[in-house]
C-alpha cells in the first residue's frame, strides 16, 4: 500500500474515531431550568427550617380593651426583663424603642432597636432593627374584647433567633415562659387599675 492510500487510511480511522466519541456532556436548557428550579427548593426548605418557631400565649383578663391597652403600654416600666425601655423614634402609631433585656440564657443581657407598629386598642406589631446580641426577633400584642365588652383576651407572640447554635427546645422554653410572665404582669396590672377606676366612679356618682 503506497504511503498516500495509509495517509488516506489513518485519517479515516481518526475520523471514524473522533464521531464514535460521545457527545458533549453539556446539559439541555430544560435540564438547566429543572436543576436551578431544585436548589430553589432546597434553598426554600432549608431557610423555612432554619426560620424561628413562632411561639404563642393568651391570657383572659377581667377588663376592657381599654384599660389592658394602657397596662401593656406601662408594662415596659414595670417588666423584670427589661432593665430600661425608652423611645427613641417617636411617633403617634409608629416608634422605635431602645430596650435592654436580661435573665437571658447564655447571653445575660441584650440591648435591642425594635420597631412598634400600633392599631390602637387592637394589637402592637414589633420586629427587631438591630442587636449587639440577637439576630432575629418579631411579633405581636393583640387584644381581643369579650361581646359585653367588659373583658379583654390578651395574645403575645414572639419568634426569637439568638444568632448562635442553640438548642430550639431551650430558645423555645425560654420563650415561652417570658410570655407567660409578661401577661401575668399586664393582667395583674390591668385588673388593678379598672378596680380602681371603678372605685372612683363610684366616689364621683355620690
Amino acid at each position: 500500500m503506497s504511503s498516500k492510500k495509509i495517509s488516506k487510511f489513518a485519517l479515516a480511522l481518526a475520523c471514524g474515531s473522533l464521531l464514535a466519541l460521545p457527545q458533549s456532556s453539556k446539559a439541555s436548557p430544560a435540564a438547566i431550568n429543572k436543576a436551578e428550579l431544585k436548589n430553589k427548593a432546597e434553598l426554600k426548605n432549608q431557610e423555612l427550617k432554619e426560620k424561628p418557631e413562632l411561639i404563642k400565649a393568651s391570657i383572659h383578663i377581667e377588663a376592657p380593651r381599654e384599660v389592658v391597652w394602657q397596662a401593656v403600654h406601662d408594662e415596659r416600666k414595670h417588666d423584670p426583663d427589661l432593665a430600661y425601655s425608652k423611645v427613641i423614634v417617636p411617633g403617634e402609631h409608629e416608634y422605635v424603642l431602645e430596650q435592654k433585656m436580661v435573665l437571658i440564657p447564655v447571653f445575660g443581657s441584650a440591648i435591642c432597636e425594635m420597631q412598634n407598629k400600633e392599631v390602637p386598642l387592637e394589637r402592637i406589631d414589633y420586629k427587631l432593627i438591630k442587636s449587639d446580641r440577637f439576630k432575629h426577633m418579631q411579633g405581636s400584642w393583640v387584644l381581643t374584647p369579650s361581646s359585653d365588652g367588659k373583658a379583654t383576651t390578651l395574645e403575645l407572640s414572639t419568634s426569637l433567633d439568638l444568632g448562635m447554635p442553640v438548642p430550639k427546645s431551650v430558645i423555645n422554653g425560654f420563650t415561652a415562659k417570658k410570655l407567660q410572665r409578661r401577661l401575668k404582669h399586664v393582667k395583674e396590672s390591668a385588673e388593678t387599675l379598672n378596680i380602681k377606676l371603678a372605685e372612683a366612679k363610684k366616689s364621683t356618682a355620690h
